[in-house]
């Protein structure tokens, strides 16, 4: 019989929160997800002014800093590495696209890592924890007796 490693687990559910909580934060400029519509995101340059908008929680940039942290609770939860690994790869996109977003609009050469906020590094952190914990959550025997008793039975019954 074999168990899963429950260090793996962990480590990936303390990520997959890191990702989502990331999005309460500022990010670049000063600007945390929950300002910057993701529509805006995907079709125009980024703005650095975005004063008397109220924006929808669900329409902005956090919306999939959530829906990865979610995903990735869940797969860790359950014990899943695919889910595990969907969270990890959609946070990924998410930061890649806010991240090369804001850098191509201000002009690769302005862009410096100090411009990176507490948000930004917090779900950065969480990426890292989600792929070490997906990584490490594998199967493994329970005991050391088990795991060696598969080559001498089959010495045995050679």
């Amino acid at each position: 019989m074999t168990i899963v490693r429950p260090r793996a687990a962990v480590l990936a559910t303390i990520g997959a929160i890191a990702i989502a909580s990331g999005a309460y934060f500022d990010w670049i400029g000063n600007r945390s997800p929950q300002q910057v519509r993701l529509q805006e995101l995907l079709t125009r340059p980024a703005v650095n002014d975005l004063a008397g908008q109220t924006l929808n929680y669900w329409t902005s940039m956090a919306a999939p800093l959530a829906v990865a942290g979610a995903i990735g609770v869940l797969g860790a939860l359950l014990l899943v590495r695919v889910l595990l690994w969907l969270s990890f790869l959609l946070g990924l996109a998410t930061v890649g696209l806010w991240v090369g977003r804001v850098a191509f609009a201000d002009g690769a050469a302005q862009f410096r890592v100090a411009d990176a906020q507490p948000g930004a590094w917090i779900a950065l952190g969480g990426l890292v924890l989600v792929l070490i914990g997906a990584s490490a959550l594998r199967r493994r025997a329970a005991t050391d007796e088990e795991a060696g008793d598969y080559p001498t039975q089959a010495y045995e019954a050679a």
